[in-house]
C-alpha cells in the first residue's frame, strides 16, 4: 500500500538553511531569506514515488474503535497509608519481643512473603492474614489517652473481625495455596484472642479446632522444610502448653510427630545438644500420660480389686519412671551455645515445670497406688521447693532481661502456684501472673483458678 500525502516525513518545504537555522522560509527557490543574505538556496530532493519506502499495513485485519482508544494508563500500587504503615511496624516489634522458642524469629520473612504473594499489600489490603497482624500491631500502639485507646481499640476489633470473617471464607473455599495463609491467621488471632479473652476459650477453640487441625490434616510430612517448617516450631510451643495446661493428650506424641521433631533436633545437633526441641517431646509425653492416668484413676471404685488393678497399674508407673530418667539425662546432657541463652532459660524452666508436673501425676492420688501396691515417680519436698524456687527465678531474670514471650511462663507458673503452700509463695507466683496479665489478659484464668485453690487449702485446714 502507497504512503498517503501526510506520510512524506523526508518532503521538506523549506530549504536545507531555514530549516538548519528554524527559521519560516518563503519556499520559493532561492527562497527570500537566502536571496537577502546572498546565500545558495538549496532544497532537498524529494524522494521517488514509485520506489519510496513503503509502510505495510496488516493484511487482512479489522480494526474497530476499541482498537484504538488510547491505553489505560498503569499506576503503581497506592502507598499505604500512615496508620497501616504504623501498625505493621507495631507488629514487627510484638514478634521481636514476643519469642516463642527463643531464637531469631526468621519466620517473619515467611510471613511477609504470604502476605505479598496473596496480594494483601497492593491489590486487596483487607486479607486475612494481613488483617490479622495489624489487628495485633494496633494493640501494640501506645495510646496518649482514654481517646486513643478507645481508637486503637475500635481498630484493632475491625482488623480482627474482618480477618476472621474472611478467614472463615478461605475455609469455606479451601485450597491448598492457601494453607500457609490460613495457618499463620489462626496463629495470630489466638494470640489476640489471649490479650482480648479473659478466659481463654477462644484462643483454645482456635488452637484445637483450628490450627491443631490444620497441622493434623497437613501432616508432618509437610513440616519438614520451608514455611511450614518454621510455622510448626512456633505454633507447636502452644500446642504443647494447651495439652498439658488442660491435662489433655496431643496429636504431637503420635509416632509420625515425635519422628518429627526427631528430625528437627537432629538439625541441631552441630549448634545444640538436647535442645529445646528435645524437651518439648518429653512435656507432651508427660500430658499424656496425664490423660491415661487421670482415666484409670477415675475407673477405680471401693469395689475395685487391686489385684486386678496391678497390670495396667504398673504400665502406667514404669512409663513414669521412663519419663523421669529421661527428663534428668536431658538435664545432664543439655548444652547450648552462649547466643542461645533465651532458648537454654526457657527449657531450665519447662524441665523444673515438667519435673513437678510428673510427679503430681502420681503423688495427688498417691494413697491409690499404695492400695494398688505400686511404686510411683513421686520428689520429695525437698526436690520439689528445689524446683519451684529454679522457676520464680528464672521467669523472674526473664521477663525482665529477655525477649521470651509472657505467655510462655503460663503453664510453669501455673504448676509452681499449685506447689504454693506458703503466703510469700503465693505472693511471688500471684505477682509474675499478674505481670503477665499486663499483655496478656488470658492470665486472669490462672490467678482465678489458684486463688479457689489457695483458699479451699485454707478452708480444709
Amino acid at each position: 500500500m502507497p504512503l498517503g500525502p501526510f506520510d512524506r516525513r523526508a518532503k521538506r518545504s523549506r530549504c536545507a538553511i531555514c530549516a538548519a537555522s528554524h527559521s519560516k522560509c518563503s519556499g520559493s527557490n532561492p527562497c527570500t531569506r537566502c536571496q537577502k543574505r546572498g546565500i545558495r538556496c538549496i532544497f532537498p530532493a524529494s524522494p521517488p514515488s514509485g520506489d519510496g519506502t513503503i509502510i505495510m499495513l496488516d493484511r487482512g485485519k479489522i480494526h474497530t474503535a476499541k482498537d484504538f482508544r488510547t491505553p489505560k494508563a498503569s499506576h503503581p500500587p497506592a502507598p499505604l497509608s500512615d496508620a497501616t504503615t504504623n501498625y505493621l511496624f507495631c507488629f514487627d516489634l510484638f514478634v521481636r519481643r514476643n519469642s516463642f522458642t527463643g531464637r531469631e524469629p526468621f519466620f517473619l520473612s515467611d510471613v511477609q512473603n504470604l502476605v505479598k504473594r496473596s496480594g494483601g499489600m497492593q491489590q486487596n489490603p483487607r486479607h486475612y492474614l494481613l488483617n490479622a497482624m495489624l489487628a495485633l500491631g494496633a494493640m501494640q500502639t501506645k495510646p496518649l489517652g482514654t481517646l486513643e485507646t478507645q481508637k486503637r481499640l475500635r481498630f484493632a476489633m475491625e482488623f480482627y473481625s474482618q480477618s476472621l470473617a474472611e478467614l472463615r471464607e478461605a475455609v469455606s473455599n479451601f485450597s491448598s495455596s492457601q494453607r500457609d495463609s490460613i495457618l499463620w491467621t489462626t496463629l495470630f488471632l489466638g494470640l489476640f484472642e489471649l490479650m482480648q479473652d479473659a478466659s481463654g476459650q477462644k484462643w483454645l477453640q482456635h488452637m484445637v479446632f483450628g490450627t491443631s487441625q490444620a497441622l493434623l490434616a497437613s501432616g508432618p510430612a509437610t513440616c519438614t522444610s520451608g514455611t511450614m517448617q518454621t510455622f510448626f516450631i512456633q505454633a507447636r510451643i502452644f500446642e504443647v502448653c494447651r495439652s498439658i495446661i488442660f491435662n489433655q493428650a496431643s496429636f504431637l506424641a503420635a509416632p509420625e510427630w515425635i519422628n518429627l521433631t526427631d528430625s528437627l533436633s537432629k538439625t541441631n545437633v552441630v549448634t545444640a545438644r538436647h535442645s529445646l526441641d528435645e524437651l518439648l517431646k518429653l512435656v507432651v509425653l508427660c500430658s499424656t500420660l496425664r490423660a491415661r492416668t487421670a482415666e484409670f484413676i477415675q475407673s477405680i471404685s471401693a469395689y475395685s480389686d487391686p489385684e486386678s488393678l496391678f497390670p495396667e497399674a504398673l504400665s502406667l508407673a514404669t512409663e513414669g519412671f521412663d519419663l523421669r530418667e529421661a527428663l534428668e539425662c536431658w538435664k545432664f546432657s543439655a548444652v547450648l551455645p552462649p547466643e542461645r541463652h533465651e532458648e537454654m532459660m526457657l527449657s531450665t524452666i519447662y524441665y523444673s515445670a515438667t519435673s513437678i508436673y510428673l510427679s503430681g501425676n502420681y503423688d495427688y492420688d498417691l494413697n491409690h497406688w499404695q492400695t494398688i501396691g505400686v511404686g510411683v515417680p513421686t520428689l520429695n519436698l525437698a526436690e520439689i521447693a528445689k524446683h519451684f524456687d529454679n522457676i520464680i527465678l528464672t521467669v523472674e531474670k526473664a521477663l525482665k532481661t529477655t525477649s521470651l514471650s509472657p505467655l510462655l511462663f503460663l503453664f510453669p507458673l501455673r504448676v509452681a502456684g499449685a506447689r504454693a503452700k506458703q503466703k510469700w509463695q503465693q505472693d511471688i507466683v500471684t505477682e509474675l501472673l499478674q505481670e503477665v496479665r499486663e499483655q496478656f489478659i488470658v492470665a486472669d484464668a490462672m490467678l482465678t483458678e489458684l486463688g479457689q485453690l489457695w483458699t479451699s487449702r485454707i478452708m480444709v485446714s
